[in-house]
């Protein structure tokens, strides 16, 4: 999906109107989000560098799948395969739903630290948009990220008259007049329009921490993929970052902590680890081979493991051959 999104000019000037902060894409599944912030990447960093965060641990693009990462964009992009990430955060689960506080501390965390001043940031989202576990996730991120914008890709009404005209229409207002309003009629139109979506349950905490939300329609060309896609996605994504794996052997008493919950966690044949520092970053995800009295044999790509000060366990098992996963119950 090559094109620009029809709405492309519209959110490309509301993000660079934008007071600085962090820019999150919110969305369900099959939205054409990362798509979106791919292309905001590419134009924002023909003029200075961008920094992207992927947040969707399930199907994630620059780190791992089970992981939320951010990389640095010096230039403009014509692929995004090889994308590596600058810091990366294991969260043990390949879905939101497993893990919403990690989840939320992660996104937090990498849209914000370590960051040059006034930099640009966009965050691509995880498509849990709907019920109790998706309003404490974007409760938990809107109060801890104070973003100054919210792109929120949302489907319009079933029948063929857009939400915008249907607010406008109701307003006595054309789409465009009320779209580009200043003042206080323009804001309570533009706030009418996404507190009539379906993602209005989400948006709320941000809108009440000052943040501004432009609401904007899938892209045409959004491709839906089913479950089975999204697997063998992951899978392959395995079997990439592990292909030049090697067996690393570890002290046996580094702390081994759960990395969904932070409490002490224990260590099995096959787990799924992070090998992490001591300001909390993760340098690498490894798959245990061996547990020993003194020392734990792990596979782990080529990385700088130096610096290692704990585990934090996840809640699969992998097989990095075929990328295979095994959740816990």
């Amino acid at each position: 999906m090559g094109a620009l999104h029809p709405e492309f000019r519209r959110i490309l000037a509301a993000v660079r109107a934008a007071r600085p902060g962090p820019v999150l894409v919110l969305g369900g599944v099959d939205r054409g989000k990362t798509t979106l912030v791919r292309q905001m990447a590419n134009l924002l960093a023909a003029r200075g560098p961008v920094w992207v965060v992927s947040a969707d641990s399930g199907q994630a693009w620059i780190g791992p799948p089970t992981t939320l990462a951010r990389a640095r964009l010096a230039r403009p992009r014509r692929r995004w395969t090889g994308l590596a990430a600058e810091r990366m955060i294991f969260v043990g689960a390949t879905s939101p739903a497993r893990c919403i506080g990690a989840t939320a501390a992660a996104l937090v965390r990498l849209a914000s630290e370590g960051l040059p001043r006034a930099a640009r940031v966009i965050v691509d989202t995880p498509g849990l948009v709907r019920g109790p576990l998706a309003e404490g996730l974007w409760q938990d991120v809107a109060e801890g990220l104070r973003t100054p914008l919210v792109v929120a890709v949302q489907k319009a009404p079933a029948d063929s008259i857009s939400q915008e005209e249907h607010i406008c229409r109701a307003a006595g207002l054309p789409t465009c007049r009320a779209l580009r309003a200043d003042g206080a009629a323009g804001q309570e139109t533009r706030r009418a329009i996404w507190e009539g979506g379906e993602l209005a349950p989400i948006l709320e905490p941000f809108a009440a921490a000052g943040a501004e939300v432009v609401t904007v329609r899938p892209h045409p060309l959004v491709r839906v993929r089913n479950q089975k896609t999204r697997t063998a996605y992951r899978a392959a994504a395995y079997q990439r970052y592990f292909r030049r794996a090697r067996l690393r052997s570890l002290p046996r008493d580094l702390p081994v902590l759960s990395a969904l919950f932070g409490d002490p966690a224990d260590l099995d044949i096959g787990r799924l680890v992070a090998l992490r520092d001591e300001r909390g970053w993760d340098l690498a995800l490894g798959i245990v081979r061996g547990i020993g009295a003194k020392r734990v044999t792990v596979l782990v790509p080529p990385a700088r493991l130096a610096t290692v000060a704990s585990l934090a366990a996840g809640m699969l098992r992998l097989d990095p051959a075929t990328g295979d996963e095994t959740p816990d119950p």
